[in-house]
């Protein structure tokens, strides 16, 4: 893995600076679309060191993960996120969309208080701890994370340790995990899903979908029906993934319609699929008759066909299927 660090090592460093220190905010975020909403909830001192403390032992068992092998740390990539093996992606914050999203990450504002209740929803909620001067140390969590338990129109019961009495108030229940986690300039995503869903990656991945489609054109390889088979192309957020692969690759800036066609004759895509292909002025032009297909697509525009030299076998890389 060319990172240049040790995740075990940072993610341990974080614990310490979460356990060395006892002020910890936790922050409410709102995604209206313009800028972001970020409410601090009120909580006091005690609760403060609780929420620091279940962070640091949510840490604790990532770092085991990944010393006892149970996890691979790899750089982060979209291909990862449709992995079936344990993967904890890391990256440099500056490798991610220059999203106000992001940026609250490594924010050190103070905010204004906020609630559970008030409106709209929260869209997810960070554990931030930090001190002036020094760094930041954020914990991203979903807002499926905490359960708000409503009392107000319901006979709660409190046991005292005598006896139970009434409970007034809407009680929030913090789980004890996070779904990725930024410190001293890296961030670690373990649930990509998740953290795809939170920061709204589905718009990223539409937008360089596109730069990409439009690069191909510009190379030559075209969609025949354009209006169609990009629309089918942004359809799933699985082959939305697979475009944004193709981007942030640069096949898109690299391939010629002679490699498109020479790939086509080679694996016989036009006899297996329902794909079409045309060649005029040095151009090729790409269709494919059915939705289910716009994959076999995106496997030809991602140069994702191979053979092996031993059997002779072709086979279409990353789903392990045989032509």
């Amino acid at each position: 893995m060319s990172l240049n660090l040790d995740p075990a090592e940072k993610l341990k460093e974080a614990r310490e600076y979460a356990t060395g220190n006892t002020e910890a905010e936790f922050l409410l975020v709102r995604d209206t679309g313009e800028t972001p909403e970020v409410g601090k909830l009120p909580i006091g001192h005690t609760v403060q060191q609780e929420v620091a403390d279940i962070f640091a032992q949510d840490l604790t068992s990532h770092i085991d993960d990944l010393r006892n092998g149970d996890t691979r740390a790899r750089s982060l990539d979209v291909a990862n996120t449709i992995a079936e093996d344990s993967i904890m992606q890391c990256a440099p914050v500056t490798d991610l969309p220059g999203s106000e999203l992001f940026e609250i990450l490594i924010s050190r504002d103070h905010h204004g208080p906020t609630t559970y209740t008030a409106d709209p929803k929260p869209d997810f909620q960070l554990i931030r701890i930090s001190e002036p001067d020094g760094k930041v140390l954020v914990g991203v969590q979903s807002y499926r994370g905490v359960e708000l338990v409503e009392t107000t129109n319901k006979l709660s019961l409190l046991y005292s340790g005598q006896e139970y009495e009434r409970f007034r108030g809407d009680m929030v229940v913090i789980q004890p995990n996070v779904t990725a986690v930024y410190y001293d300039g890296w961030l670690f995503v373990i649930s990509p899903k998740t953290f795809e869903s939170i920061f709204n990656m589905r718009e990223e991945y539409e937008k360089r979908a596109k730069e990409a489609i439009e690069g191909f054109e510009d190379a030559g390889i075209c969609l025949a029906n354009k209006s169609k088979m990009t629309e089918w192309l942004l359809s799933h957020i699985n082959i939305l993934r697979g475009m944004y692969e193709v981007y942030d690759a640069g096949i898109h800036e690299q391939a010629t319609p002679n490699q498109i066609e020479q790939m086509i004759e080679t694996y016989e895509l036009d006899q297996r699929f329902s794909l079409e292909y045309a060649r005029q002025n040095g151009e090729i032009e790409l269709e494919v008759g059915k939705y289910v297909h716009t994959w076999k697509l995106l496997k030809l525009l991602s140069g994702k066909y191979a053979e092996d030299e031993i059997m002779g076998t072709q086979w279409e890389i990353d789903s392990g299927q045989r032509l």
